[in-house]
């Protein structure tokens, strides 16, 4: 463990995972572009594999936006995706983001309309470690996907 080898150190071993590569902190406020005009510097450095990432949201009434960012990525970069959430809550239908929160200092997933937090009744996917997972997560990985802000 980093926390026990190093200690705790702000900013870099203070949370329950670690931001790896040439990627932009997930907590960094920065936008699509500049993300990935920043990260497109490192890629040719990693010859075994390299890609980037751009946080958004719910992106379907806005083709427009993906459109441009997909022009950049052409232009710009060797390889970089997406990420959206796509979430659904068995119990009252709720097709958008369903949140982390935390309660009694456990991070949880819940359902912002119907408050749902069974996990067996809700379908999650998120992208983590470059593959887009619809299992559940521990408690690190789960911290590392509250904090991520978006970039569009």
């Amino acid at each position: 463990c980093l926390q026990k080898r190093f200690g705790i150190i702000e900013g870099i071993t203070d949370k329950g995972y670690i931001t790896n590569s040439y990627h932009v902190h997930v907590t960094e406020p920065i936008d699509a572009f500049k993300k990935l005009e920043f990260e497109a510097q490192f890629q040719h450095l990693s010859p075994g594999g390299a890609i980037s990432y751009v946080e958004v949201p719910d992106m379907q009434n806005n083709l427009d936006a993906v459109l441009e960012v997909m022009k950049f990525i052409y232009d710009h970069i060797i390889y970089a995706e997406l990420n959206t959430k796509s979430d659904y809550c068995q119990v009252c239908g709720w097709d958008g983001e369903i949140e982390v929160v935390e309660e009694d200092g456990k991070l949880i997933w819940k359902c912002p309309q119907c408050g749902n937090t069974d996990q067996d009744k809700m379908n999650v996917a998120r992208r983590t470690c470059g593959y887009i997972g619809t299992q559940f997560w521990n408690q690190g990985r789960t911290q590392e996907i509250k904090d991520r802000v978006l970039h569009l």
